[in-house]
């Protein structure tokens, strides 16, 4: 076996099983031994299994809350190669990554794509590959998980924005990062190891997924009739500029408040404050396309 190709079949809304279809035939003639997942959490424990083999290929078939899934499975350990052929309504991680479009040539590049090792962050014991917060996209995420995921997922995360727009309450968070600690009404905090998040939303512009450090984007308390056009903004990558935004990096943060608010990461919800966030430098290899 030179890879384990796990499928998410409930991906997508379709999306993963018609994917799945279109390399099946080009699957016939690859060693690779494919595993479908049957309940939530099936993907961590699948992957788990091959946590300890440096000599395979593990390739994620879903959206990006399967690849969370996997990931989670994979680390510690981390050994084998991280590939994801994509298939859900958002598809953030898999921007970094420049995969071609055709069915044939992801698997290709899944299998045989170049090498390159890539930052993981860590929020509590939960693992992730692209961002993680605190505030009205966790409350927003939250939403979302419980719907079904009809069409393009930046649609989708907007509906949600649109419903939690009317009673979302900024809440008095404390940020911890070395021995500075600094208390503020917060609308949301954001930990990005890349740059997208909800179907390509640019939350996070500057993050790198291998310098070891996240980008922390800090939003305070706004007044409701600003929310809108901030969150519009941010399909650019526009709202650093704001006067209730501040940025900055770092390796390791924690985050104080009130015990009801979530926690997402890579839009599944983890946990809920108070909660440390973690990053680990180019903890796993994972394959890309050839264009840099």
């Amino acid at each position: 076996m030179t890879a384990r190709l796990i499928v998410n079949p409930t991906a997508g809304n379709g999306k993963a099983q018609h994917l799945f279809e279109a390399i099946a035939p080009y699957l016939a003639h690859e060693d690779v031994d494919v595993v479908q997942t049957t309940h939530p959490g099936h993907a961590t424990e699948l992957a788990r299994e091959m946590a300890e083999r440096e000599d395979i290929t593990v390739i994620s078939l879903g959206g990006d809350g399967t690849h969370h899934e996997v990931i989670n499975g994979l680390m510690p350990s981390a050994k084998p190669v991280f590939a994801v052929l994509p298939a859900g309504t958002g598809n953030d991680f898999v921007r970094l990554l420049s995969y071609p479009k055709s069915p044939r040539d992801m698997l290709e590049t899944a299998l045989r794509g170049t090498e390159m090792r890539i930052d993981i962050g860590q929020v509590n014991s939960e693992y992730f590959l692209t961002v993680s917060g605190v505030g009205f996209d966790a409350e927003v995420a939250g939403w979302v998980n419980q719907h079904e995921k009809h069409g393009n997922g930046t649609w989708i995360f907007l509906r949600g924005i649109l419903r939690h727009l009317v009673h979302y309450q900024s809440a008095d968070m404390s940020i911890h990062v070395g021995d500075a600690v600094r208390s503020e009404k917060t609308f949301l905090l954001a930990l990005g190891n890349s740059p997208y998040y909800a179907g390509g939303m640019l939350m996070c512009p500057s993050a790198a997924a291998d310098d070891g450090l996240f980008q922390v984007v800090w939003v305070r308390d706004l007044a409701r009739l600003s929310v809108l056009p901030l969150l519009v903004r941010v399909f650019r990558g526009a709202h650093l500029a704001h006067p209730a935004v501040q940025t900055f990096e770092a390796s390791q943060l924690s985050v104080d408040g009130p015990a009801h608010m979530l926690v997402h990461a890579d839009g599944e919800i983890v946990g809920h404050l108070p909660v440390t966030f973690t990053i680990h430098p180019r903890a796993i290899r994972v394959r890309r396309g050839n264009a840099q």
